[in-house]
């Protein structure tokens, strides 16, 4: 063996090896060739799946002919079908005016009527003299926005002494004419400013540093430690009570999906700043018109924050795949019916497009079975879009009839094939067999639903939030924002203006008993909420019983 001159390359003497050497080295070539074939394409997936991240659509949606490269071994489905959205989808525009659109536009909003008439004098006709009469009107409608305003309002308290009193040497009496209470005592703060503070941040996504800036130019002058300490003084002598009853409401619903995101907590009591925190979500199914959304903000992601959480809880609880909920099925409630876990086929689907999104185009094996896969889970999504508006037996029905023969078959076919993959489609099939029985579940009970987008759309306001303030600056902050992010999200996911129903409750609250307080009047989904936190449209009560 020699070396180049200059160089650390080495070079072998194949002619003065014998045979036996030279098949034993061409081997050991050939499985080291392999190792970096595979290195390298692991690679190459890795940086495909990275830039279809960053710079493609978050959509997970496919076309016609988007994986037309797969190789094709029985398609077990007809075309790929999207999954089932909530509502109506709106029409593309079509670039044409639609009839009756700003009479659409502007339906619900208050209306203020200014008629422009002639005067007296101008009622005369300029060529005779003559009277004029009215001929026709013509209305012409815009949308005037009234920008918000800080107004300084002094509550002058009058007190009143009995001067008789005084003369005749009776102790005297003095009476205070009656006034509101302060929200927080010695502080500027009102109501109106603190929901509008809390709506921007929570709702809006806005941080404080631009509200303190937008306070400044409208010259009011409040530093950003004093606008982050109203909302949590709000939330701890007001708000935390709407969220207990709101948490105690949930738990005693047959459904409830639950998802998790990071938020990152400055200054935790015995934890460094890069340590991990979580946000959990809970919510309502599509079981229900009482809608509910709530927040937990937790010191790590162990199983021990749900089990206390749903602490006793007995019903279906939809989510991801994350193993720690797996003890709730033994740990919460003392008996049965217990909790129920069901599996979201979202995220079996998300596994196979992780494939798509790493593979370089040419045809495969592996391309093969991703496209079969994917043509199953969307066969099973067109399946409920069938079910769009069916009543839950109904709906249990045509699962047992089409998707539970579908879902034996799938995993018959993943079980044959589980031994043969590798890389991501080895990850994704993997969790699906692993999922089998929670991906099953949603047969037992027409009101679930095949995946856990419920939860993950409730989720996303957090999550868009997060990438506006970063960080919470101490654990007090982080529980005030989950219980804020809970009373917004419920107020709106019950068709509230949020602003007006945080106003609402501050105003009632500050002046009240809150032992005493019935707080069921005051829940988002309560009839006897007044028309002020309701948003257009929504403002017909049922009639009090």
């Amino acid at each position: 063996m020699k070396k180049n001159a200059g160089t650390n390359t080495k070079q072998i003497d194949l002619s003065a090896m014998r045979r036996q050497d030279l098949e034993q080295f061409a081997m050991k070539k050939s499985i080291e060739n392999e190792e970096l074939m595979v290195k390298v394409e692991w690679y190459e997936e890795q940086i495909r799946r990275a830039r279809a991240k960053r710079f493609g659509p978050s959509s997970e949606v496919l076309h016609e002919g988007q994986i037309s490269f797969f190789n094709e071994i029985e398609r077990e489905s007809e075309g790929i079908v999207q999954e089932p959205q909530d509502g109506p989808q709106e029409a593309a525009p079509t670039g044409k005016k639609q009839k009756g659109r700003k009479k659409q536009v502007t339906q619900k909003l208050p209306r203020r009527v200014v008629e422009h008439v002639l005067s007296e004098e101008g009622q005369v006709c300029p060529k005779c003299g003559g009277h004029l009469s009215e001929m026709k009107t013509e209305v012409r409608t815009e949308i005037e926005w009234i920008p918000a305003k800080a107004v300084a309002v002094d509550h002058v308290r009058h007190f009143y002494a009995c001067r008789n009193c005084d003369k005749n040497g009776v102790e005297g009496t003095i009476i205070a004419a009656p006034a509101p209470n302060g929200l927080f005592r010695n502080s500027l703060a009102s109501p109106s400013l603190v929901s509008d503070i809390i709506y921007n941040k929570y709702a809006l996504a806005l941080p404080l540093y631009r509200q303190e800036q937008e306070l400044k130019r409208k010259g009011l002058l409040i530093e950003r430690k004093t606008l982050s300490t109203w909302p949590i003084k709000a939330v701890k002598l007001y708000l935390k009570s709407v969220y207990d009853r709101m948490v105690e409401d949930l738990l005693t619903r047959n459904i409830i999906h639950s998802d998790d995101t990071e938020v990152e907590v400055l200054h935790e009591p015995g934890r460094e700043a890069s340590a991990k925190s979580y946000m959990w979500l809970y919510r309502t199914g599509s079981d229900t018109d009482k809608p509910i959304v709530v927040y937990e903000y937790t010191q790590g992601r162990s199983a021990d924050f749900p089990v206390a959480f749903l602490n006793g809880y007995a019903g279906y609880l939809q989510t991801d795949g994350y193993a720690g909920y797996k003890r709730l099925e033994k740990e919460c409630g003392d008996g049965p019916p217990g909790v129920t876990l069901v599996g979201c086929w979202f995220h079996a689907r998300h596994g196979f497009m992780d494939v798509v999104k790493g593979m370089s185009g040419k045809q495969s094996i592996t391309g093969s079975f991703t496209e079969k896969a994917l043509g199953y889970i969307d066969e099973l999504f067109k399946i409920e879009n069938e079910a769009a508006g069916f009543t839950a037996e109904a709906r249990q029905k045509l699962r047992m009839k089409k998707s539970a023969p579908l879902m034996d078959a799938f995993f018959a076919w993943l079980k044959t094939i589980q031994d043969g993959c590798g890389g991501s489609l080895a990850k994704a099939v993997n969790y699906c067999v692993n999922q089998e029985k929670y991906l099953r579940a949603c047969l037992a009970d027409g009101r679930l639903e095949l995946s856990n987008n419920r939860a993950e759309r409730s989720i996303k306001p957090f999550v868009i939030g997060r990438k506006n303030w970063l960080f919470c600056n101490t654990p007090n902050g982080a529980d005030a924002s989950a219980i804020l992010y809970s009373i917004v999200e419920t107020a709106k996911e019950n068709k509230l203006d949020a602003r007006a129903y945080i106003e609402y409750i501050l105003n009632t609250f500050k002046d009240a008993d809150m032992d005493s307080v019935d707080l069921e009047g005051f829940m988002p989904w309560s009839p006897f909420l007044p028309d002020v936190c309701r948003l257009p449209g929504q403002k017909e009560l049922p009639a009090a019983s």
